[in-house]
This record gives C-alpha cells, sequence and structure tokens, in this order.
C-alpha cells in the first residue's frame, strides 16, 4: 500500500538568518535519520508538510535527490505563541523493524451510550506504541458504549490488533465517565440538608 507522498530537498543553507528566510518563503526545515540510515538535512514546502499531516496516514514517502525514503514524524517544533511549524524531524523506517511512534485514542459508541448524563472525559489523547511501521495503525478505538457514571476504562482494557505493543503502565487509566457537577452538587446540598433536619430533629427531642 502506497503511503502518503512528501517532497523534500536537501539543505544547503544554515544558521539563524538562513532559517528565517526559509520560514519566510514558507518552508520548514528539518532532517530525516533512522537506524543506521544518513542523517540528512531537509526543507520541505509548509503546506504540503501540513497537508500530509492533515491526511492522518502514520507514514509518508519522502522524495528527496529522487530517492525515495519511507519516513515517520517524530517531533514537531512549533511556534510558541502562533502554533506553525518551526522544524520537523523525520525518522526513516526498515519496513522489518519494529519502531516507536504515538498514535491518537478515539472515543467509539457515545451515542450509544446509557443517557444517564455522565461525561465521558478522555484522559489519555495519544498513546505511545511499537510494531512494524506496516502495523501502525491510524488511531487507536476506545468503545465507550457499555460505560455508565463511575466507570473508568485503562490501558489494560484495550484491544489492539496483534503485534501492537502499547508502552504504558497497563493501569493507567485512558478514559472516566463522571457525573456532572450540577448533580453533585445537588446531591451535597440534599445532604446537607437531611443533616441539618436530624439535627433539628435531635434538639427538638432534647
Amino acid at each position: 500500500m502506497a503511503n502518503y507522498p512528501l517532497t523534500a530537498e536537501v539543505r544547503t543553507a544554515f544558521g539563524t538568518n538562513a532559517v528565517k528566510k526559509l520560514r519566510r518563503d514558507k518552508l520548514i526545515p528539518g532532517n530525516i535519520y533512522g537506524h543506521n540510515k544518513e542523517n540528512v538535512n531537509v526543507v520541505v514546502v509548509q503546506r504540503e508538510l501540513e497537508k500530509a499531516l492533515e491526511s492522518g496516514e502514520p507514514l509518508f514517502d519522502v522524495t528527496i535527490s529522487g530517492e525515495k525514503k519511507v519516513v515517520l514524524v517524530k517531533d514537531l517544533q512549533r511556534h510558541p505563541v502562533r502554533g506553525d511549524i518551526q522544524h520537523v524531524d523525520f525518522y526513516e523506517v526498515s519496513m522489518d523493524r519494529p519502531v516507536d511512534t504515538t498514535v491518537p485514542v478515539v472515543l467509539e459508541g457515545e451515542d450509544a451510550r446509557e443517557s444517564d448524563g455522565g461525561i465521558v472525559g478522555l484522559v489519555v489523547r495519544e498513546l505511545n506504541i511499537s510494531c512494524l511501521p506496516t502495523d501502525i495503525p491510524e488511531s487507536i478505538a476506545v468503545d465507550v458504549s457499555q460505560l455508565v457514571i463511575g466507570d473508568t476504562l485503562t490501558v489494560a482494557d484495550l484491544k489492539v490488533d496483534q503485534g501492537i505493543t502499547v508502552n504504558h503502565d497497563p493501569d493507567e487509566v485512558i478514559v472516566t465517565v463522571t457525573a456532572p457537577a450540577k448533580a453533585d452538587e445537588a446531591e451535597a446540598t440534599e445532604g446537607e440538608d437531611a443533616e441539618a433536619e436530624a439535627e433539628a430533629e435531635t434538639e427538638a427531642e432534647e
């Protein structure tokens, strides 16, 4: 299966001024590295990189100087205020060697869940996994259709395909279902009222 295509050029200019010029020209500096692979400094067109990321594909076929490399995004540096991409690290993969990467967690079955007013909270939005490059999923789905208020799902409850290892503590909580804050407040008020009423009755008896 073909991966998302992306074109890069070898980066030849370095230094602060060169980087500023690249960004003015809507180009993103980066590098490609990997296990027993040559480290290559590159530049990619900002919009093309953004489109590749928006595709949701875990692997990209990067063509550089006529050579194709299969890579995944290992790190993105963003501007702290604007949020635009400042630098990208690509990891060149070997198709027969497991890699570590992160994938998003998505919730499924919220509409089918019992209408108890509970709030479904996604505690962990990304998971670190290890698997062969061809086994990297776009996301890991978590079914919450059977959960009720007070329930939680942990890493141990996840259903992942064979060959995928989730590199988290099995007891780490992924999803919670909690009661609405207003309901909690109402229950607390009712409890206080009942306690006050009991105290009043006790005083009257005395």
